[in-house]
């Protein structure tokens, strides 16, 4: 049984429990397959399978400037703003190592629905 076996049989669980302990894990292993496998193997698949998930989330990431274009085209009143990080070295560093900080978004549709069923309160008697 290799790390990389166990990372991809156990995948779904250890996204389900990311804090899972190794010993756990390592029981759960042994109870379902019968077989022994060192600590070490353990603690290796669950670093791969860890970054398989988080890889997946970098691709997300990279999908945001994907819906902040859908959003303007289908409701051009919209305002999204997208703030990224910059790297600790600037940014000579490239767009690339630029990490995803915020969004902040606000629906050109349920705007004017809040400002049309708000009352004014400044200068209202």
């Amino acid at each position: 049984m290799t790390s990389k076996w166990i990372a991809e049989h156990y995948e779904n669980e250890i996204r389900m429990n990311p804090t899972w302990p190794l010993g756990a894990f390592h029981k759960k292993i042994v109870n379902d397959w019968g077989c022994e496998v060192s600590l070490y193997a353990v603690g290796r698949a669950k670093r791969k399978a860890l970054q398989v998930i988080k890889g997946h989330h970098v691709k997300q990431y990279g999908q945001l400037w994907d819906y902040v274009y859908a959003v303007k085209k289908a409701m051009p009143d919209s305002t999204i703003e997208l703030v990224l990080d910059e790297p600790d070295g600037g940014p000579e560093d490239g767009p690339s190592a630029r990490r995803f900080k915020r969004i902040y978004v606000c629906l050109g549709p349920l705007r004017r629905g809040f400002t049309s069923g708000c009352r004014p309160i400044i200068g209202s008697v």
